[in-house]
């Protein structure tokens, strides 16, 4: 409890000190994945029902936030991440304790983490990025816990945030719930696995629910009908434009494949007659937003773009199969290069981050060039990240076969980081393109507990800790 009250003590100073200094918090509601706020906050449920462009989770965040805050909506959601903040701190601790770091190295971490610039940058930006990272980790901590005390209360809790989680950010599918139940099953001692198995299924079904709405309602079993348009920018986008333009002459690849992803519903005015539907409301036949200066990227006419770019994505896969490795260490590279830098508008002043730049930029720059200066940019020191990553594995193999329940707990917590750190890679880098070193940031701080952990066992010379 007095590693929690410190660290909470010193993110608390930090926040003041950043807020003195004058960091904003970019509070912005004309996302693409954001319906029309005057929709959210007056039709909420209505509104999330026949939303299919992306999850609805942050979503119903900002309806309920535009609820209760009103006029003061901006204020609530500083102060929201800010207590996200707080509590993502106290969950890093209990992670790196689980896995073994011993209380000050936890402390150390935790603390250096919360005061990165990614950190403080998401932190301070209205965008699903923090709360998503943050319920990561609370799902590791409930994680930790689980395999040491085996309780269904825990599992209960671990697989529901699971559950937000997979209704909030696309990346983390039906199939990565599936595979993280069964590490919490197998982790766990045989009598117990029932217990964890029945915790998985309540907030499970609710998920599968959300997939089967979207089928029954828009014709995809999925969380978002948007994954085409993510598959086109690693297939299609990147075709040699006579390739393409010889390909849609023939009729091989729809006329969408000329438009960007990214283009508003008005682009595609040319291919149809008309942007109302009787069969769908208002949320699904407006180009554009009403409240503010936005795109509707809900239309009802993407579901048709989105299922041709599907075909073209195939198409252009069964043709051309051999730039897939091309693009996916193109993908690679900018994986690992600076999360700050994500935003194809960076360093304009479109950019989400221009107002934190202003207090921040030099801290920003320095810390790029320290960690994605050498031996090679943009990708800098995570070039070494194979090293340790390499010897996690085989200490949490190790781990899960001890006699030590301690130690087998500990394998298992860093069985799941690894399992976390390769999915989000390896997805990132195979189903979309363009802003990877966002991705990254949801698993940034699980490869900072891979390398503290190696770190640490190198100072000891590879001898087991004690962790205290």
């Amino acid at each position: 409890m007095r590693a929690h009250a410190l660290l909470s003590l010193l993110f608390v100073l930090s926040r003041v000190a950043l807020d003195l200094a004058g960091l904003p918090f970019a509070f912005s509601l004309d996302w693409m994945w954001l319906n029309d706020p005057a929709d959210l906050r007056d039709r909420l449920l209505e509104t999330l029902y026949f939303f299919h462009a992306f999850p609805p989770g942050i979503n119903l965040a900002t309806g309920l936030l535009l609820k209760a805050g009103g006029e003061q909506a901006a204020v609530l959601a500083h102060w929201a991440f800010w207590t996200m903040g707080l509590v993502f701190v106290n969950a890093l601790f209990v992670v790196a304790r689980g896995v073994g770091l011993s209380t000050v190295g936890a402390v150390v971490l935790a603390v250096t983490f919360s005061l990165t610039p990614a950190s403080l940058y998401f932190e301070h930006l209205y965008h699903y990025e923090w709360p998503v990272a943050t319920l990561l980790c609370v799902a590791a901590a409930l994680f930790s816990y689980g395999v040491r005390r085996q309780a269904f209360g825990l599992w209960l809790a671990c697989f529901s945030v699971c559950a937000v989680i997979g209704a909030t950010r696309s990346t983390f599918h039906l199939a990565w719930y599936v595979v993280v139940a069964g590490l919490g099953a197998w982790a766990c001692d045989p009598d117990a696995r029932r217990r964890v198995l029945a915790a998985a299924t309540i907030p499970g079904a609710m998920l599968v629910a959300l997939y089967a709405k979207n089928a029954v309602v828009f014709g995809a079993f999925a969380v978002s009908t948007f994954g085409p348009a993510s598959y086109t920018l690693v297939t299609t986008a990147r075709l040699p434009g006579e390739v393409r333009d010889a390909w849609m002459a023939q009729g091989a690849l729809s006329p969408f494949a000329a438009v960007s992803v990214y283009a508003p519903p008005r682009e595609y005015a040319r291919f149809f007659d008309t942007p109302a539907h009787a069969g769908w409301p208002p949320q699904l036949t407006r180009l554009e937003h009403t409240t503010v200066k936005a795109a509707n990227y809900n239309h009802w006419w993407l579901l048709e773009v989105h299922r041709a770019r599907m075909a073209d994505v195939k198409y252009s896969l069964r043709m051309r199969p051999f730039d897939v490795p091309a693009t996916v260490l193109a993908s690679l590279k900018e994986m690992f290069g600076p999360t700050t830098a994500w935003h194809p508008r960076d360093r304009t002043s479109a950019s989400p981050h221009e107002g934190h730049r202003q207090v921040l930029g030099r801290y920003d720059a320095w810390f790029n060039r320290l960690v994605h200066g050498l031996p090679f940019a943009p990708v800098g020191i995570y070039l070494f990240l194979p090293v340790p990553l390499l010897w996690a594995v085989t200490r949490a193999c190790s781990q899960v076969r001890a006699s030590d329940a301690d130690q087998r707990a500990r394998g298992a917590v860093l069985c799941l980081l690894l399992f976390q750190i390769a999915f989000v890679v390896l997805t990132s880098m195979m189903l979309t393109a363009l802003e990877e070193a966002r991705y990254r940031f949801q698993i940034e701080w699980m490869i900072w507990v891979v390398v503290a952990v190696f770190a640490a066992n190198a100072l000891r010379g590879g001898s087991t800790p004690n962790a205290r």
